[in-house]
């Protein structure tokens, strides 16, 4: 290669980093945060609260999953639709030819009877203890990672140990078709 051929290669070569740094930082898009597509108003709980005045809130409004938050607004726990459904559903109960009429009877009633005493416990019995939880600076496809890895349907969102939202799939889907849309 002569002289010339080099210092005529080498604007080339610069250009092409320039492209490539150029291509790249186009490429990037910013980051959706929680705080961008979480629900700023929900429903939530004191742990006194009666876990039949839950069930009323769960149907009322169609929930999910309500936090239980002391008098600061800060996360104590968390009730979710599988908390109450596990709680609620029937045993099962084998009906099996040598166990009589009676036993099966005894123990359905014996469950009918747990469960309202279960109504009228604060939801502090019910509530799962140990919620994971979401920020509102968090990338919203982290987010949504752990959702799908973990199978949650919605998250509280924290800061400073005080709830300001909540993050639902159907938040995230939301942000996605607004993306390609």
């Amino acid at each position: 290669m002569t002289e010339d051929m080099k210092k005529d290669s080498l604007p080339v070569e610069e250009e092409t980093v320039e492209t490539v740094e150029t291509v790249e930082t186009a490429a990037e898009k910013p980051a959706v945060l929680v705080r961008d597509v979480m629900e700023k108003v929900f429903v939530s709980v004191t742990p006194d609260t009666p876990i039949r005045d839950v069930f009323r809130l769960f149907i009322k409004h169609r929930l999910l999953a309500v936090p239980v938050v002391d008098e600061n607004s800060h996360l104590i726990g968390l009730i979710s639709s599988a908390d109450l459904m596990y709680r609620s559903s029937k045993p099962h109960i084998p009906r099996l030819p040598f166990m009589g009429t009676k036993v099966y009877t005894n123990r359905i009633c014996k469950y009918v009877k747990e469960f309202k005493n279960l109504l009228d416990q604060p939801c502090k019995k019910l509530m799962t203890k140990d919620v994971m939880i979401a920020t509102p600076k968090a990338d919203i496809e982290q987010v949504a990672a752990v959702m799908v890895i973990e199978h949650l349907k919605i998250l509280p969102v924290v800061d400073n140990h005080r709830v300001v939202g909540m993050i639902t799939r159907a938040c995230i889907l939301k942000d996605l078709y607004r993306e390609w849309k």
